[in-house]
């Protein structure tokens, strides 16, 4: 068995939850909080340091 990256453009529940686009886990699962809900993408993704 291979570990590959998952498509995103796959509906959820055929990946087990919503996959990561872009940064360093793409093709990866998102993860949850504690409370449960997914964790969002960074509001800073994509932004050049200062």
């Amino acid at each position: 068995m291979t570990i590959g990256k998952k498509d995103h453009t796959k509906s959820p529940s055929e990946t087990n939850g919503p996959v990561v686009k872009t940064g360093p886990t793409s093709g990866k699962n998102r993860t949850r909080k504690l409370t449960g809900e997914w964790r969002k993408k960074r509001s800073d993704s994509g932004q050049k340091r200062k």
